[in-house]
């Protein structure tokens, strides 16, 4: 059949290529920017105008069903080629490609990016604390043939499987340590295992909200403003200490001699300064000895 002109489809996309450059189509990524998406092959291209010799035959003998052959891919769409019901191959290029109109279909798909929301999933952190995550996803799907084909509906399976994922990450860090960006990226990489089969891309899935259960939130706040009592407390105490410390032996450097009693006094006073604020003024502090 000839090409018209002004077209600019490839024999790629009129699927003329020769057997041996689909069996090197084979082994490739469709895109560069997909190559670390993962070590499986990807769509190979579909033969569109002779995908099967019944195809061809009936297409052949109803010449004119060419007329409606043509079919228009926008930049980010894609499809996976069905000949009789079974798989040949997809369309991977935008553009306008000649299609056999016996006996084949088209599933497409969009590579656009998407983001979902996974909200409040209930898990349990590495001390076993209920809390609530939150968090955001950014995926777009590359492979019409997993998508299409060897999955009903890729987005939903992508938000079936995030809160399993959130739930198995979760598990592995404390509170606080989920509050870093080391959880981001082993989320994202958990989750892209899961999802692979589907092909869908993960591109990140960032926590955006944590809490604790509100049956908790309660014990665990003042548990954690017990804590920060009992650090600013011990700060205080190492505080006092060094500094009555330092001021005694100082004080001998600058040849105040103290006797064994007074000295422990004079610790004793300097700490009761520093420790208790209603400490009065009164308190002996002893001179130098006698």
């Amino acid at each position: 059949m000839p090409k018209p002109e002004g077209w600019g489809t490839s024999s790629r996309s009129l699927g003329m290529a020769k057997p041996e450059q689909h069996a090197m189509a084979a082994g490739m990524l469709v895109h560069a920017d997909e190559e670390d998406f993962s070590g499986e092959e990807m769509d190979v291209d579909a033969n569109l105008c002779c995908p099967d010799a019944l195809s061809a035959i009936l297409s052949t003998v109803f010449c004119p069903s060419w007329l409606c052959s043509l079919k228009m891919f926008d930049q980010n769409e894609r499809a996976a080629v069905l000949v009789w019901g079974k798989y040949v191959g997809s369309i991977n290029d935008p553009g306008i490609h000649v299609v056999n109109p016996c006996g084949v279909e088209l599933r497409k798909i969009t590579t656009v990016r998407k983001t979902l929301d996974i909200r409040e999933v209930s898990v349990t952190d590495k001390d076993g604390n209920p809390i609530y995550i939150s968090g955001n996803i950014a995926y777009k799907i590359v492979s019409a043939k997993k998508a299409r084909v060897d999955t009903a509906e890729p987005d939903r399976y992508t938000s079936d499987q995030a809160p399993m994922v959130l739930r198995l990450v979760a598990a592995r860090f404390h509170y606080n340590e989920l509050r870093g960006d080391s959880p981001s990226k082993l989320l994202a990489d958990e989750l892209q295992k899961a999802v692979t089969s589907a092909g869908v891309q993960v591109i990140k899935f960032q926590l955006t909200d944590l809490k604790y259960d509100p049956q908790i939130a309660a014990a665990m706040l003042a548990r954690q403003q017990a804590v920060a009592q009992v650090d600013a407390k011990r700060a205080l105490v190492h505080g006092a200490a060094e500094t009555a410390s330092s001021t005694v032996t100082r004080l001998k450097q600058l040849g105040h001699n103290f006797s064994p009693d007074n000295e422990q006094r004079l610790i004793h006073d300097l700490l009761l300064k520093n420790l208790d604020p209603d400490y009065k003024a009164h308190a002996m502090v002893m001179a130098q000895g006698r």
